[in-house]
């Protein structure tokens, strides 16, 4: 009897030359192997800091390291004081998404009320401040849903996101030179957006995702 399975045919031969870049093989360590590098492994030592710029929202500087192996390189970092943003979640489970213009797209943008921290505040301050500044909403229940680096590669920027809840409506503030408008939607359909990626920016994203998580959004 044949070895072969009845009906089974052998795959063909591929006559495309294999491409597959060589990669010097390494193994991967679990989590909790004693054998992980500590994290010395991983330092950089700086040699010297080299001011670039300093604006009204972030500096730039450039940094001189010697990395791990004893070579040496130059790094361009932004600094960036934090952000704050807010998932404005009404009763009805409806949240609150603002329009503007963003020059680092080119366009208007959606997404929910942000801004950046004005030293000496905190991130929950900041955050009272963008969404009654924004929106003209004031809250009772305030809940961080998660601090994140958005671009760790090249700035020291914080994100703090928080659910605001037992909302009830003002008057909205916003700062000299922005122009914007707010916009009511459901969660579902912001899920959906974030889904169908119509919703793009970040932060809006994700607090988005966190609070359908942490309410036990049975739509997910």
């Amino acid at each position: 009897m044949s070895q072969r399975s009845e009906g089974r045919q052998d795959k063909p031969q591929s006559k495309i030359p294999d491409q597959t870049p060589s990669v010097r093989s390494f193994e991967i360590k679990r989590a909790d192997s004693k054998e992980l590098v500590g994290e010395d492994y991983f330092q950089e030592k700086i040699l010297h800091v080299d001011p670039r710029f300093i604006g009204r929202i972030f500096s730039v500087e450039v940094q001189k390291v010697r990395l791990p192996d004893g070579r040496e390189t130059t790094r361009e970092i932004v600094r960036h004081p934090g952000g704050a943003c807010v998932v404005a979640l009404d009763a009805d489970d409806t949240v609150y998404l603002v329009h503007q213009y963003r020059v680092g797209t080119g366009g208007p943008l959606r997404e929910i009320p942000a801004g950046k921290l004005e030293p000496p505040e905190d991130a929950l301050s900041c955050a009272r401040r963008e969404l009654a500044e924004e929106t003209g909403i004031v809250a009772d229940r305030w809940d961080l849903l998660t601090r994140f680096n958005p671009s760790p590669g090249y700035t020291d920027e914080i994100i703090s996101i928080y659910l605001a809840r037992g909302l009830s409506q003002g008057y909205a503030q916003p700062d000299e030179g922005e122009f914007i408008s707010c916009e009511r939607i459901l969660l579902y359909d912001a899920l959906e957006e974030v889904r169908q990626g119509t919703l793009t920016d970040g932060k809006t994203c994700l607090g988005i995702l966190l609070t359908a998580d942490l309410i036990g959004y049975t739509r997910l």
